[in-house]
């Protein structure tokens, strides 16, 4: 695992969030900070808005200018706003001179009951990948471009929201990257498996629900449904790399099988991890092949 990532420690992780909820770190103080302007054109990745609004010296300007727009912050004032010798510690932060910066992206998210959840995920990567995709070989933290993993997108979005959220004994979320499906499914799911062929993303996943204060997930290395081979659900989730391209280059978007032949298997092997009245729920693209 690389050493750009934070180590998972469950107390470390509530000493953190305690200080995100006290700063007002969360979707709703973002939206009073920034305005909804401000707060809308961040999401699309426009980040000169926020700049702005974030010139004061406050800890959630502090926040944002960290873990939002990944500038550094000095010492002093990221002091009154962390638990600083535990984000150092952690590695969710390192020294720059006089001043620390971020090494993940951590991005407030609305839970459907009103929760206050952050969803972790590489640097410029939070929203659609824009920066961290963009050029070269390796993201802004120098992590390989196939393993990047990226935050919420619109993709993310409409999948949880479109979920069937009837109470189960247990939920699977195939190919769970930053753990978004995992954090929603732990809500109504007794029991949480979360799997991913990417292991920097189970990492990510773990720490996203650490943050979040939710139960923890079982999270399993693998492709497709080998981590849980013999295992039945009553939920499947997935978002699967479903992009129809040329080749497979990126872990987080290319399936590596030929046209929509992953989203094709996913469907077909799924009726026996499915207990009887149980749903599988995913995003799919397929092809229109001129003449079928």
């Amino acid at each position: 695992m690389s050493t750009l990532l934070p180590a998972a420690d469950r107390a470390r992780s509530s000493r953190l969030r305690d200080a995100l909820l006290a700063a007002a770190f969360t979707a709703d103080g973002l939206l009073d900070l920034l305005g909804a302007p401000a707060y809308a054109a961040l999401a699309r990745s426009e980040t000169v808005p926020a700049l702005r609004a974030t010139r004061g010296d406050g800890p959630l300007e502090t926040l944002i200018r960290l873990f939002l727009l990944q500038m550094p912050a000095p010492y002093a004032r990221a002091v009154a706003a962390l638990p600083v010798d535990d984000c150092l510690d952690g590695g969710w932060l390192v020294r720059d001179g006089d001043a620390v910066r971020a090494t993940v992206d951590v991005r407030p998210y609305g839970g459907p009951d009103g929760q206050d959840w952050w969803i972790v995920s590489d640097l410029g990567c939070a929203v659609g990948g824009a920066g961290g995709i963009a050029g070269g070989g390796t993201g802004p933290s120098g992590v390989d471009r196939a393993q990047l993993v990226l935050g919420v997108g619109g993709a993310s979005t409409t999948l949880a929201g479109i979920t069937v959220r009837t109470p189960v004994a247990s939920a699977l979320d195939l190919g769970t990257g930053s753990g978004i499906q995992a954090l929603h499914a732990t809500q109504h799911a007794t029991r949480v498996t979360a799997t991913d062929l990417n292991p920097r993303a189970l990492h990510i996943a773990r720490l996203t629900l650490e943050l979040s204060g939710v139960a923890e997930a079982d999270l399993r290395e693998g492709s497709l449904f080998e981590p849980v081979a013999g295992d039945t659900f009553d939920l499947i989730v997935s978002n699967p790399p479903f992009v129809i391209s040329p080749g497979a280059r990126l872990t987080y978007r290319d399936g590596g099988m030929g046209g929509d032949d992953l989203c094709r298997t996913l469907v077909q092997q799924s009726a026996d991890r499915l207990n009887d009245g149980g749903h599988l729920q995913l995003l799919a693209n397929w092809q229109h092949v001129e003449g079928e």
